[in-house]
């Protein structure tokens, strides 16, 4: 209750104050975070799993994205992305392919995630994704993401 609601920020307006502890998003469509999210510059990437429909019987049926967001105010910086696939899609963000990812590597200016599904967006491997990181001009230094208040 001490923390912002940032869901639907997409321009910083709902930016914790000195008052709130920080942000949460809420996710819909059944989505849910799969792996710790990992911060690079002052971003948050998050992986995401959306099932692709409660009829489906095949386990880890469903669609994979990542997140990416403002870590100081929460907002959602997906579109930044170049060449977003989700933004026809109706998603706020990043769509990688089909199945469940693992923790996001980020390592220099590449995210690095393992996907279990049979069609990433990445040619060459068919089970890696690999994306440019959004650039950021803030270096942020956090040991990890709980705090103890």
């Amino acid at each position: 209750t001490k923390c912002e609601n940032t869901t639907t920020d997409t321009t910083g307006a709902n930016c914790p104050e000195s008052g709130d502890l920080g942000w949460y998003i809420e996710l819909d469509d059944n989505k849910k975070v799969v792996a710790e999210p990992t911060i690079k510059g002052n971003i948050v990437y998050y992986p995401i799993f959306k099932p692709s429909d409660k009829n489906t019987v095949s386990c880890g049926s469903g669609y994979a994205y990542i997140c990416a967001v403002d870590a100081e105010c929460g907002t959602n910086i997906s579109d930044e992305f170049p060449n977003n696939p989700s933004s026809q899609q109706g998603e706020e963000c990043y769509y990688v392919g089909t199945g469940v990812l693992s923790k996001i590597v980020a390592h220099g200016s590449k995210l690095y995630v393992n996907i279990s599904g049979i069609t990433p967006t990445n040619p060459d491997k068919d089970d890696l994704v690999v994306i440019e990181a959004l650039s950021s001009a803030i270096e942020n230094y956090r040991n990890s993401w709980r705090e103890n208040f």
